[in-house]
């Protein structure tokens, strides 16, 4: 496939933005977002390659190829919206410590600093059931581990694995369409809203 395309060029929304608001640090924040997107798309190409052909690239095995792929999937959307967050918190709550914020460090005080769309679009991110999903597999392939299933199959090709996320079991290039799709879908929705803050 070809890389995404972006209904507007994300590079010009974010320089009108930094214009208004004399912060290149959070439309740098808004562009690595933008780029982590794009390396979805990479990924997700790279990984329906891998889905045709289970052919393993330069001999590695088929699991740690699936984990691999999980691992970059999930934690790569959750920083693409954690940075977003990172640049509303640089242009509306005047963070400009070491640390960036994340969607996870807007309290009622900070998000009563955010215009009422970002913080709608905060809400929507946090609500919606496949960031849940996201975040979960990321934080378990992050800081524990998750139950792989392995298919068995004797005389065929190798099976794709199978993570178990809480109760419910998404095979890997499902959770890598998940991952691509949902940090699509909340960073288009943020760089759309650009023009307006």
């Amino acid at each position: 496939m070809p890389p995404h395309n972006w209904k507007v060029n994300p590079v010009e929304l974010v320089q009108q933005f930094e214009a208004r608001h004399k912060n290149p640090a959070a439309g740098a924040l808004f562009l690595w977002a933008v780029w982590a997107v794009d390396s979805l798309h990479y990924l997700d190409d790279l990984d329906q390659v891998f889905n045709t052909s289970l052919v393993p690239l330069a001999g590695h095995a088929p699991d740690v190829i699936d984990v691999a792929h999980a691992r970059w999937a999930t934690g790569t959307s959750i920083t693409s919206l954690d940075l977003c967050a990172a640049g509303l918190g640089r242009t509306f709550c005047a963070n400009s410590g070491p640390r960036e914020y994340d969607l996870g460090d807007f309290n009622p005080t900070r998000r009563a600093q955010l215009p009422p769309d970002t913080q709608q679009w905060i809400d929507r991110v946090l609500s919606d059931p496949q960031y849940g999903q996201a975040k979960a597999a990321r934080d378990w392939l992050t800081h524990s581990r998750l139950t792989r299933h392995f298919a068995v199959s004797i005389g065929g090709p190798p099976q794709r694995l199978t993570l178990a996320i809480g109760s419910t079991r998404l095979a890997v290039r499902e959770l890598i369409e998940l991952a691509r799709d949902l940090a699509t879908r909340h960073v288009s929705d943020l760089l759309q809203l650009l023009p307006g803050l």
